[in-house]
């Protein structure tokens, strides 16, 4: 009788640390064939963004230069080499991460009116990580 009292125990205890884990998850979304996810505010969901950034090509940080603080809510637009805007989103935390097909990009980052550009090149299996500074104010 113990033994089934502790397995249910158990049981429901694993059922409620995934939902738990599952609440933190990030949730990815799609623009233009562009699949994308951002956050990573908090341990819990820094950790669950570095668990699903093998599934992504592109991988954006944002921070504060000289301090390394994370920056949430930044304004983010990545547009293929002719101009076109594939993704225009708001980060919802210091990371985003996009899968994209192979070929030229262009990223746009703006924080309070502040806008950064870098260029990312995505290539066979390849990664392509940027990292997006704003001085303090």
């Amino acid at each position: 009788m113990k033994r089934l009292l502790y397995t249910l125990v158990l049981l429901c205890f694993l059922v409620s640390v995934q939902a738990f884990a599952q609440e933190f998850m990030p949730e990815p979304q799609t623009q233009n064939d562009v699949t994308f996810v951002s956050g990573g505010v908090g341990e819990t969901e820094r950790n669950a963004m570095e668990a699903m950034k093998s599934d992504y090509n592109l991988d954006l940080l944002f921070a504060v230069k000289g301090t390394g603080e994370f920056i949430a809510d930044v304004n983010v637009r990545i547009a293929d080499a002719q101009g076109n805007t594939l993704v225009e989103t708001v980060a919802d935390g210091p990371f985003l991460f996009a899968r994209l097909k192979p070929g030229r990009y262009a990223v746009l980052a703006e924080k309070d009116g502040h806008v950064v550009r870098q260029n990312a090149r995505i290539s066979g299996g390849k990664r392509a990580s940027l990292a997006f500074y704003w001085s303090e104010e």
